[in-house]
């Protein structure tokens, strides 16, 4: 009778973590998935004279708009055309990050 009830105890443990294993797997991916549909959605509301962070930390102006691209000027009389997949984030966004985390 021992040996079962010791089996029972195993299989317990063993569902138990497997489950854990599962949540900790797929939370993060989903968490991960709803920020790029936020920022994707945020991108295709994007106008002349918004502020955007391009790969490699490069803010510009948003100065036109092509198919899938953006024209961005960096300073004066340089502008160049990235994808919109390209896009990092927003600088409002990262003004109002740093604004909460420095009230914290």
């Amino acid at each position: 009778m021992e040996t079962t009830a010791q089996g029972g105890g195993m299989l317990f443990w063993l569902l138990l973590m497997g489950v854990m294993f599962i949540v900790l797997i797929f939370m993060p991916a989903r968490s991960q998935k709803k920020r790029e549909q936020e920022l994707a959605a945020k991108v295709n509301a994007l106008q002349k004279g918004d502020q955007v962070i391009i790969p490699g930390g490069i803010i510009g102006t948003v100065a036109g708009f092509k198919d899938n691209a953006l024209e961005v000027k960096l300073a004066e009389n340089v502008k160049i055309t990235v994808l919109k997949t390209a896009i990092v984030g927003l600088v409002n966004d990262l003004q109002a990050a740093n604004r909460e985390g420095g009230a914290k």
